[in-house]
């Protein structure tokens, strides 16, 4: 019943939904930007450190989200922004002391290659 599903809920069921790379959840790592329901319609703004994320790795956050809300019924939209500077670096920090890779399974084809020299606030 869409009546039944509130931020809070929604909240709770992505709040153990890990980073493919990083031993720790979106939520830890300061990903989950914002959270808005209406009605049945979910849309979630995941925040990335910067604009040069490779497609496959956003591909599997959104995944990820949606996986974790499977039994809920609901239409999920994933909006990617940049983070803001504090949380960047807290996300870096924590990168670096929780890295894992991705597995075999879950690793993209080709590798993500440089980061995007057009800066932080450089467009999709």
């Amino acid at each position: 019943m869409t009546s039944d599903i509130t931020v809070e809920r929604v909240e709770d069921a992505i709040a153990d939904v890990t980073h493919p790379e990083i031993d720790a959840t979106l939520v830890e790592l300061g990903m989950i930007d914002d959270v808005r329901v209406d009605g049945s319609a979910v849309t979630i703004d995941v925040a990335i450190p910067m604009a040069g994320i490779p497609d496959q790795i956003k591909q599997l956050l959104a995944r990820g989200l949606a996986d974790a809300l499977e039994g809920m019924d609901v239409d999920i939209t994933v909006q990617f922004v940049l983070m803001d500077e504090e949380t960047r670096e807290n996300f870096f920090e924590m990168e670096e002391d929780n890295w894992s890779g991705l597995d075999e399974e879950s690793a993209p084809d080709e590798p993500a290659g440089a980061a995007d020299d057009g800066g932080a606030d450089a467009p999709f």
